[in-house]
Formats: C-alpha cells, structure tokens, sequence
C-alpha cells in the first residue's frame, strides 16, 4: 500500500510556508521510494517550485471556513485536513505540522501501519493530573464523562498531534475522532485542546497507538530558532539551484540540528521589546496575553496550543 504524507499550510503567512517547504523536504529524504507527498493550501502557487514531486490539494477560504465547522472551531480544520487527504484514494497517511522534521528512516513506520499501528507524535502527560491551569480546566470538563462511546477516566493520556499516522484499514479512527471532537463541543467542552483529546481518545481506545517521537522533530517550542535555520536552508537550496530530489538529499545529509525547548523569562521579551524588537507590552500589565485565533485562514495563533 502506498503511503501518503501530508501536510497543511494556509493563511498566507511565509514563515509557515518556508515551514512546510523544509518538512515536506524532510519526508522525502527519509520515506520509502512509492510514497506520495501531499499539500493541502488554499495558495498552490507557493508551492510551484515542487513541479511534479508533489501533489496539491486546494482548499479555498470557502473550505478552510467550513472545515472549522458548527462550532467555528480553529484547530479541527487540522483533522479534516487529514480526512480530505485520506479521501483521496487508498493510502496509509502520514500527517505532520509544518514545524515537524523527520529524521529516520520511515519504512518502518509505513511497514508499521500496515501491520495496523497508528501514530501520534508523543504522549504528553496525563490530563488527569496536569498542574497548569488550561490542562486542569479541560479536565473538569470532561472528567467521568461519556461522550461518543469514550469514558474519560483516570489516567487519561493526552497526546500531541504534530504527527498523525494511519493506515488505510483504520480511517474510521480518523472519522470517531471529528464525532468525538463535534460531540464534546455539542456539550459544552470548549479549549483549545479539546481537538488533540479527541485524536488521542479515539486512537488510544484501539490498543494499537505509538509515539512517533524517535522519528521526528517538533520544533514547535522554538519556532524563532528554527525560522531563522530554516530561511538560512532554503536561501542556500534557491542560491545553489537544486531541485526538489537534490534538496532533499541536503536535508537528508545536513539535517537541521538546533535545540526543541528553548525556556525564556518574561523579562528576555520585555527587554527585547525595549531593545526595538518588537511593541511593548499594554500598560498597566506586563503579563503577556494570548493572541485571539485569527477570523479567517489557518495561520497559527501564538501563544501554541501545546503550551496551554
């Protein structure tokens, strides 16, 4: 069975489109040769530099707005992503965020899944146990619940969905986890988590679900440090001439290598505010605030779910 790797880049910004470039590069260094790469975006000529070697799936402002659906949720627009992907034919599918680069060999994970494993990136923590205050919020909400044939129950697991991997005998996971995600919100569970619980609850309930960790780097808690790697990569690849395969030969051959977790203090901001880099913080307050989710687009809002 071929496998399908997807990812989702929308909202015009050009750091997530850069991004996505760089992940997308990264899959073809590591998948097997009959793998398909795939990019959902409502801007295809973004990604022309591709020719052939990729394939796009448009999705308009239209879509984009209707994937968000009864709730106008932001983050489901990811599950239908991979809904739409998997609709395009038989295929294992491999979703991975733009901020996600592989850096193994994935024929294992492809042999994996059609062996009847699924993949997310890692399990996190319990929500059943978290300490910051979003994490124990959600829980309230759903402790001892049953909702869409779920029971959430202690320990719960929450998992992060930088990557989600299915094989093509498992799809109707992809389908319990959007009813799920649509039911709780039905109920009344609103955060910006709930879409991960719900992937996670559903892929959890098979017995079959790994961490796609060990394959993979998700740079989403420094994202300032990787865009800056990765302008320096494509500046390199668009300056020397190289076309998608020789790219990706790069990539495979000089991976990006710079930390995952980079802590600061609230006060390297403010100081750096201070120095030019950015507005200052609203008077009175310096206490930094969440950027409202954009009305329109998928372009991702920050401060990052993952951190919630």
């Amino acid at each position: 069975m071929r496998s399908r790797f997807v990812t989702l880049s929308a909202g015009g910004r050009p750091d997530l489109t850069a991004w996505a470039h760089v992940s997308i590069l990264s899959a073809m260094a590591w998948a097997p040769p009959d793998s398909e790469f795939c990019v959902v975006t409502d801007e295809p000529e973004s990604f022309g530099w591709f020719g052939s070697g990729i394939r796009i799936l448009p999705a308009d402002h239209d879509t984009l707005q209707r994937w968000r659906g009864r709730h106008d949720f932001f983050w489901r627009t990811e599950l239908m992503c991979v809904i739409h992907a998997a609709a395009q034919g038989p295929a294992n599918i491999i979703y991975h965020d733009s901020d996600v680069l592989f850096r193994r060999n994935l024929a294992p994970l492809c042999a994996d899944l059609e062996a009847g494993d699924v993949f997310l990136h890692e399990k996190e923590y319990d929500l059943s146990r978290a300490r910051r205050r979003g994490q124990k919020h959600l829980w309230s909400q759903v402790r001892g619940r049953e909702v869409a044939g779920f029971r959430f129950t202690a320990p719960h697991p929450m998992w992060n969905a930088g990557l989600i991997a299915v094989g093509a005998q498992h799809q109707g996971l992809l389908h319990q986890a959007l009813d799920l995600l649509d039911r709780l919100m039905d109920d009344g569970v609103h955060h910006n988590l709930v879409e991960q619980l719900a992937i996670g609850t559903a892929f959890e309930a098979g017995g079959r679900l790994r961490p796609g960790e060990p394959l993979m780097d998700h740079f989403w808690n420094n994202k300032d440090g990787y865009a800056a790697a990765v302008d320096r990569l494509l500046a390199r690849i668009f300056t020397l001439g190289l076309d998608f395969q020789a790219a990706a030969a790069l990539v495979r051959r000089e991976p990006l290598v710079i930390p995952l977790v980079v802590r600061r203090r609230w006060w390297s901001n403010f100081l750096a505010r201070l120095a030019g880099h950015g507005p200052l913080p609203a008077v009175p307050t310096l206490r930094p605030h969440s950027t409202p989710t954009p009305a329109q687009g998928i372009a991702r809002a920050s401060p990052l779910r993952e951190s919630a």
